[in-house]
């Protein structure tokens, strides 16, 4: 165990570097590859939480307008959690189902109803956790089990998964520029307002 821990955290440790050295030589990021989405969930998956909640703030900072990846907000939502950022962590919990209504359910274990929608890239598929390398998919406790369900049972989660599944059928089929335009407005409106527990 020690071993394989030691190996994650050299390898996010590795990936950081190679990010500071492209921030330094170019000025910018230029991360085709997702190395910044594999920092936070190696140092979870490592028991690092500082070290990912570290990266995850240089993350919120640096790149602010990044569409994110799922298993990369589920372990900010973990760490946040397991260091006892509980508000936080529902928030980070929310972000995470929205980037892929399909894997909170499937961590727990059971089969998630596969909505008839538009899904904008692989990441939100089905069958997504089945593609996660498996030293990114985070072990959960009973506990993280038992928060996760809670979440997921709320009336917060069940509003957006709602709301969010309803835009996306709708988007199936529009083809439309300005009212798929539309339809989109309305959803952020709808976000802006659920995604902070502050909101």
């Amino acid at each position: 165990m020690f071993n394989t821990r030691k190996k994650l955290r050299d390898r996010a440790t590795g990936l950081k570097r190679a990010l500071a050295n492209e921030q330094r030589r170019f000025g910018h990021i230029d991360d085709g590859a997702g190395k910044r989405y594999d920092i936070g969930p190696l140092y979870v998956n490592a028991g690092e939480l500082k070290k990912a909640l570290a990266h995850y703030e240089w993350y919120d900072k640096a790149c602010s307008d990044d569409v994110g990846e799922p298993i990369h907000y589920l372990c900010w939502a973990l760490a946040l959690h397991r260091t006892g950022d509980v508000a936080r962590a529902n928030d980070k919990l929310l972000e995470t189902m929205v980037q892929n209504v399909y894997l909170l359910p499937a961590l727990l274990g059971s089969p998630p109803a596969v909505y008839d929608m538009w899904h904008s890239s692989n990441s939100e598929q089905p069958d997504y956790l089945a593609e996660v390398p498996e030293e990114f998919v985070p072990e959960l406790t009973d506990q993280e089990r038992s928060w996760v369900k809670e979440q997921l049972d709320s009336f917060r989660f069940r509003r957006v998964r709602d709301e969010y599944v309803s835009t996306y059928r709708a988007l199936k089929d529009e083809r439309n520029i300005d009212k798929r335009r539309d339809i989109l407005r309305r959803w952020n409106e709808f976000w802006a307002g659920y995604a902070s527990s502050d909101g």
